[in-house]
């Protein structure tokens, strides 16, 4: 005869986020501890960019659109960060606007060598 304990299986579930936003926010929350210094290099590489837009917008023909955009991200990063909007604002507006302004520049730099 062969006897056996008695064993019990616990599930644990783990919910591993999935799509960008959610790992985004989750670093985010892990970096907290380091906002200010986060927001100062937002502000600065946010600004940097928008200018190298800003320069290529008015350099060969003249881009109302791309412009105001470029302007409009980069000063709205600016102003969440010195309104002191909690650090999670200040990091999804410098996203937003890297992003924005790093695209305009790559169709920018197509259109000006094609």
């Amino acid at each position: 005869m062969i006897t056996t304990d008695n064993t019990a299986i616990q599930n644990i579930t783990y919910t591993k986020p999935t799509n960008i936003i959610d790992i985004i926010n989750n670093k985010i929350k892990a970096e907290q501890e380091n906002a200010f210094g986060i927001t100062v290099l937002v502000i600065m590489i946010s600004t940097m960019i928008a200018s190298a837009t800003a320069a290529l917008a008015i350099h060969h023909n003249f881009s109302f659109v791309y412009l105001a955009l470029a302007l409009t991200t980069a000063m709205g990063t600016n102003a969440t960060a010195f309104s002191q909007s909690p650090f999670k604002y200040v990091a999804w507006a410098g996203i937003i606007s890297i992003t924005t302004n790093v695209i305009l520049i790559l169709t920018q730099l197509v259109t000006l060598y094609l």
